[in-house]
């Protein structure tokens, strides 16, 4: 996971259940993060994440688990 604001907090927060593998594959809009983490909590008895910290997760899965990673991770190899 790139080292950023929010990795931390998503490490966490996702590794808590699930290998982070799975989480790093998806590629998800911001918007189907959020579904995603709405689902885990209503179908999976996650604990609901506090308003402030669900926005820092968002923000960093989308910028770096959105449905472009693979070519910003080709663009930072070619560096």
């Amino acid at each position: 996971m790139p080292p950023a604001l929010g990795a931390e907090e998503t490490y966490y927060a996702c590794s808590a259940c699930h290998s982070i593998k799975l989480v790093v594959q998806q590629g998800l809009s911001r918007r189907s993060w959020e579904e995603s983490l709405e689902w885990m909590v209503e179908e999976q008895e996650m604990e609901p994440l506090e308003p402030k910290e669900l926005k820092l997760i968002l923000d960093y899965l989308s910028k770096y688990y959105g449905p472009d990673r693979r070519a910003r991770a080709a663009a930072m190899k070619k560096r």
